[in-house]
């Protein structure tokens, strides 16, 4: 039973947690930075892009919203649903100071202010759009119901997306704290379960077989918020699903609501199984017998085998780092955004171009060695908790380092081989193009896996991302996922580009290095004749002398130049961490 006056102490609540996490962001310059560009940058050039073509957007006569606007729409809000219920499952399923909280305020209470928070967090990032869309619609519509009206569907959008993906991300954490199959398989099972769901989204996208599209889900009563923020604009949609998408988002807050309470009171007063428990029971005859031979850490990754031929501490850090990886998909939620990011914008252009099957391998031998790289070692310090001293202590940073690199090349070198060369097989290039693409996607792993903890180790994370999270969750500092990123996505999309694309990779090169500059300088100078002119000139003949060079010539020498730099870059970050390792005092 919630207390009296529950609703203004949720409010309260979530309002406390909105400004912690607001703080914990300003104390992070570069999150900051990472997080502003997106929230800024976008909404910017189209304010610019608003103001360039004002006169044209004002000719616009009455248009009929179409119910592929509406089915795009549903879509985004699943895809919202999607990524909120992931955030939930990975960092926001237990609140801070459990025992003092859920004794002072019911749990409805609780439940309700981190929804609240939640939903605070994701209006920030869409708050400056909303601004941009409403004043578009007033200034070059004249549609004064728009200052309400976008704004207000903005709100019901989110409120009810988050909502939603919290009564999910609860659902699947009480399933996880009480079901020791699927606590112990949990990494598995969240892996397939994000993939399949990514593919549904990128079949209504794309909808490559034309059997799904965004239409499809125009009868959603979510799709009716375009009906509903485009009401008294010159784009005329239909007052009854308007009506609609607020009926309907009154009862998803209402049901969803009453689910997140029920499932928060479940989770929260629930002892969790041990994974280990339905583990010792499965074990066979086998496993038991291999676990008498080679320890219990050993048995405890099977089915996965690290070999015996690695030095017992090499070993024994390698199967820890495994199965705290197994045990904790956090960091792969947060790694799988970036990827699956990066990977729709390529994938839609192609798409757009018919030309799926010629980005793809490209786009797999680049993005899975960044990420068999990042998803062991990207904040091994961090995750070491407790017994990083005892570890700093007990393991020589040499056998550590190489620990940290064992899962990577063991099981992602293969699985980025066969998918690159799968891809590869289905790609338009030449017999030699694809050999190299795969190659080149062999070389890139184990660049990605040598630099990893040198990386992880500059820009460790020894807490949670924010407050009302687990003190388990420790994915890797931002910093350092753009920073391994960067490092092996931009020199490996150039050795990629020069493999399958060379005519076009030798323009780009040329424009980048010589026209772009030219140009910038040239406009900067104003008049010829002063020494900006002439290093515009200069830049100028640079681009004219790259887009000159022979294609091949090209090719062997930026290649050889590029795969050679990126090994001694690896050789050197290696010793790097392992230099740091030995050199570390913990905080």
């Amino acid at each position: 039973m919630a207390e009296s006056g529950w609703a203004r102490h949720a409010l309260g609540i979530g309002l406390f947690e909105f400004r912690r996490s607001v703080r914990a962001i300003r104390r992070d310059k570069a999150r900051l930075g990472m997080t502003a560009l997106p929230v800024v940058g976008p909404p910017a050039i189209l304010t610019a892009l608003l103001a360039l073509f004002a006169s044209e957007i004002r000719g616009i006569g009455p248009l009929a919203v179409p119910n592929g606007v509406r089915g795009m729409v549903a879509l985004f809000w699943l895809f919202m649903v999607f990524i909120v219920g992931q955030r939930v499952v990975s960092a926001h399923t237990h609140i801070e100071a459990e025992s003092m909280v859920l004794t002072s305020v019911s749990a409805r209470t609780v439940a309700g202010g981190l929804v609240v928070a939640e939903t605070l967090r994701a209006l920030t990032y869409v708050g400056l759009y909303t601004v941009v869309g409403t004043a578009a619609a007033v200034l070059l519509f004249g549609s004064i119901a728009s200052l309400v009206l976008v704004p207000m569907t903005t709100v019901l959008f989110v409120a009810t997306a988050v909502v939603t993906a919290t009564a999910c991300g609860y659902a699947i954490a009480w399933l996880i704290a009480s079901s020791p199959f699927v606590a112990r398989h949990k990494t598995v099972l969240g892996i397939v379960a994000a993939l399949v769901l990514m593919g549904i989204y990128f079949l209504f996208v794309y909808s490559p077989l034309g059997v799904v599209s965004p239409t499809s889900l125009a009868w959603l009563p979510m799709a009716w918020f375009a009906d509903l923020a485009t009401a008294g604009s010159p784009f005329a949609g239909s007052s009854i699903r308007a009506v609609g998408a607020l009926l309907g988002s009154a009862l998803v807050v209402v049901v969803a609501g009453a689910l997140v309470e029920r499932e928060a009171v479940a989770l929260w007063f629930t002892e969790p199984v041990n994974p280990d428990d339905g583990a010792t029971r499965e074990t066979t005859d086998s496993a038991a017998t291999r676990s008498s031979h080679r320890g219990a850490l050993a048995a405890a990754v099977g089915p996965l085998v690290v070999p015996d031929l690695l030095s017992t501490p090499t070993r024994r850090v390698a199967e820890w780092t495994l199965l705290r990886t197994r045990r904790d998909p956090n960091r792969m939620t947060f790694l799988l955004v970036p990827v699956f990011a990066i990977g729709s914008s390529f994938m839609s252009s192609s798409y757009q171009s018919g030309s799926v099957t010629a980005v793809a391998a490209p786009l797999c031998a680049v993005m899975l060695p960044w990420l068999a790289g990042a998803l062991f070692a990207l904040n091994p310090l961090g995750d070491e908790g407790r017994v990083l001293p005892m570890t700093l202590t007990a393991v020589p940073g040499r056998q550590y380092v190489r620990g940290l690199m064992t899962p990577g090349l063991l099981l992602g070198l293969p699985v980025v081989l066969v998918v690159t060369a799968v891809a590869s097989v289905f790609s338009p290039y030449t017999l030699v193009q694809r050999v190299e693409t795969v190659a080149l996607s062999g070389s890139l792993t184990v660049i990605a896996v040598a630099i990893a903890p040198a990386v992880g180790m500059a820009f460790p994370r020894f807490s949670a991302i924010s407050i009302g999270r687990s003190d388990d969750v420790l994915p890797p500092r931002m910093t350092a996922v753009f920073v391994h990123l960067v490092a092996v996505v931009v020199p490996g999309g150039l050795l990629v580009l020069l493999t399958v694309v060379p005519g076009l990779t030798r323009g780009l090169l040329g424009a980048s290095f010589g026209s772009l500059p030219a140009l910038l300088l040239g406009l900067l100078a104003g008049s010829p004749g002063g020494p900006v002119s002439m290093a515009a000139d200069w830049f100028d003949g640079l681009g004219n002398a790259i887009r000159a060079l022979d294609l091949l010539q090209l090719q062997i020498v930026t290649s050889t130049v590029l795969l050679v730099a990126g090994l001694a870059v690896a050789c050197s970050l290696y010793r790097n961490a392992v230099s740091r390792f030995e050199r570390f005092s913990p905080p």
